[in-house]
């Protein structure tokens, strides 16, 4: 057997009373942070939403499936394209640390829109969730670094995800599941230009990856023939989309580790590898008791993922700034905190903003995936006009693995959000339902609590 139907029998096989206590409530977690972003989007993001919902409901389509907050019904890979997209509107979603990939946009509003569709139990969706990160987790590691230079794995890998999640919700056994996992990799796409310049393309591509991925599944649910063994083949997925594949990532340890554990929560609305530079800026200039106007220079030492991405100098919109690690460092050097606010377009244009980020600077060490292995660490040095220096860092973002969020936290994070769009009594009615959605009998319990 190769390594795709080896995933596919896997997934077709595992059913929720296979797994851990401690994944499933991580799962939880994950959908609850990832509907917060969704409703706050369709506020905070209302133009963008606007962009792909308004063609949507152009198209029209059979009432399968929600799109959340607007409540508006149009088919099921519609409503999960706008979902998707909303999720990511705000940059404030999940990122699977393995393949650097924001997989609970594409996951979560398939998981719901097919489970409408098809009227899955809670059970159902928290089970196609977790298999959909076991496999695109898994492609992931097999596929990074070198994936990441050329292709956004949201899109990429949020396609296979997506097919993953179709064909669990629709009942694949291994032959179907192993054509829609192959047919999703001969389709997936999604280019890391908008992570250098932050156009709207960044967000679309897990809307995207939903669609397609669905799609997939479905027209192999039909009985249409799909390619089998993409992701080992000769000239398949991993070996195009990668210079040299780790292909024992595939496969290594399946069934006895979940790739879900290995997701990371955002505590800032930034790109994640801004989230360590930012902690140690907050902390060092709050330690050494120092303003803005004191700084004369700020110099990272990182991560080699980081210097990658990140360097916008001229961010000039809310989702380039999100984008930029100058300006969130710069953001949070004056104001000591990062939060939504501090995305607007007038505080993205502050002539002290502007000046300050020309102070910061980050340096690549290839020695840091030794010495900090699976995060994106920063050591940092802040040089005063004064001439003193100081030095400090930070490891661990807040939400890693190494330094989670807590359940209260990501609920405290989810009423944040939320509150942007929904009253407290409908906030806390959603919270409640995702934490005890193994319990619920049909999606649409859950859904219907997600409309405006």
């Amino acid at each position: 057997m190769g390594a795709t139907q080896d995933l596919a029998e896997y997934v077709s096989k595992t059913s929720f009373s296979a797994l851990p206590k401690e994944v499933v409530q991580k799962a939880k977690g994950i959908i609850l942070d990832t509907l917060g972003c969704a409703i706050a989007g369709y506020t905070l993001a209302r133009h963008e939403f606007h962009w792909i919902c308004d063609p949507v409901k152009d198209m029209g389509g059979n009432p399968e499936s929600t799109v959340w907050a607007d409540g508006f019904k149009t088919s099921c890979p519609q409503a999960a394209l706008v979902n998707g997209t909303l999720v990511h509107t705000i940059d404030f979603d999940d990122t699977h640390l393995g393949s650097i990939a924001h997989l609970g946009a594409s996951v979560v509003s398939s998981a719901l829109a097919v489970g409408e569709k098809v009227g899955a139990d809670g059970r159902s969706i928290l089970t196609a969730m977790i298999m959909a990160y076991e496999v695109a987790g898994r492609i992931g590691k097999a596929v990074m670094p070198s994936h990441y230079r050329y292709w956004h794995p949201t899109g990429t890998l949020g396609t296979i995800a997506t097919a993953v999640v179709a064909g669990k919700l629709m009942a694949f056994g291994a032959d179907r599941m192993e054509q829609a996992i192959s047919l999703a990799a001969d389709g997936a796409s999604g280019m890391r230009y908008c992570i250098d310049f932050g156009d709207f393309s960044k967000s679309l591509h897990p809307g995207f990856s939903a669609w397609k991925g669905i799609l997939s599944a479905q027209v192999v649910a039909r009985g249409a023939t799909g390619p089998k063994g993409l992701l080992e083949y000769k000239s398949g997925f991993c070996r195009a989309y990668a210079e040299e594949p780790a292909m024992r990532h595939l496969t290594e340890n399946l069934g006895t580790s979940y790739e879900v554990l290995q997701d990371s929560l955002k505590a800032f609305p930034t790109i994640l590898c801004s989230h360590t530079p930012i902690q140690g800026t907050i902390t060092l200039m709050k330690e050494k008791n120092l303003r803005l106007e004191d700084v004369d220079a700020i110099h990272f030492r990182v991560t080699p993922t980081a210097p990658g991405q990140g360097m916008n100098y001229a961010p000039d919109s809310p989702l380039s700034a999100r984008l930029s690690i100058p300006y969130c460092v710069s953001r949070a050097a004056a104001d000591g905190y990062i939060s939504m606010d501090q995305f607007q377009k007038e505080k993205i244009f502050e002539p002290r903003i502007q000046d300050f980020m020309k102070k910061v600077t980050l340096e690549s060490d290839p020695g840091f995936n030794q010495k900090y292995p699976g995060t994106l660490a920063a050591e940092m040095e802040i040089r005063t006009k004064d001439g003193k220096r100081f030095t400090g860092g930070s490891i661990y973002p807040k939400g890693h693995p190494q330094n989670p969020m807590t359940d209260e936290e990501i609920k405290d994070k989810f009423r944040r959000l939320s509150l942007n769009t929904l009253d407290r009594v409908q906030t806390e009615k959603i919270i409640e339902k995702v934490y005890e959605l193994e319990w619920v009998n049909r999606a649409d319990e859950l859904i219907q609590r997600l409309v405006k």
